[in-house]
């Protein structure tokens, strides 16, 4: 029901009046694709003639809800020193035609196209547990 209120125009609205715009989900599928509903929300505002420009919606998603959890020392942005996991695209982050190309979390590369994903933790220890009991995985 809350979406029949929706605004989309909202976040850039708020970004032209200067506020620090934060775009979160509380849905496992919704926080999987924070950049469209960040494009969604940069497109809105751009049809009704805000300029968002593609940093700013980044920053949507990014850099401001580290900023609001207060911990914008550490992680957040891009810079030496701070922790990140980073997505590299195909394409614009903000197209849905763009693919995740590479995945790095904590530092390791946890996914690439070209490779497919890397085992998990919980399947490694599954194998050598299967070669210590000498089962056929």
């Amino acid at each position: 029901m809350e979406a029949y209120d929706g605004i989309p125009e909202n976040a850039a609205l708020l970004t032209e009046q200067g506020a620090r715009v934060t775009i979160h989900s509380d849905s496992a599928i919704g926080i999987q694709r924070l950049n469209q509903e960040a494009a969604k929300a940069m497109t809105s505002g751009r049809r009704a003639g805000i300029t968002i420009d593609e940093n700013t919606a980044l920053r949507w998603i990014t850099a401001n809800p580290a900023w609001v959890l207060g911990i914008d020392s550490v992680t957040g942005t891009l810079e030496a020193g701070k922790r990140a996991d980073v997505v590299l695209w195909s394409g614009s982050p903000f197209s849905v035609y763009s693919r995740a190309d590479v995945v790095v979390i904590g530092g390791d590369i946890a996914y690439q196209r070209d490779k497919g994903m890397r085992a998990s933790d919980f399947e490694l220890g599954h194998g050598v547990l299967d070669k210590v009991e000498g089962r056929t995985p």
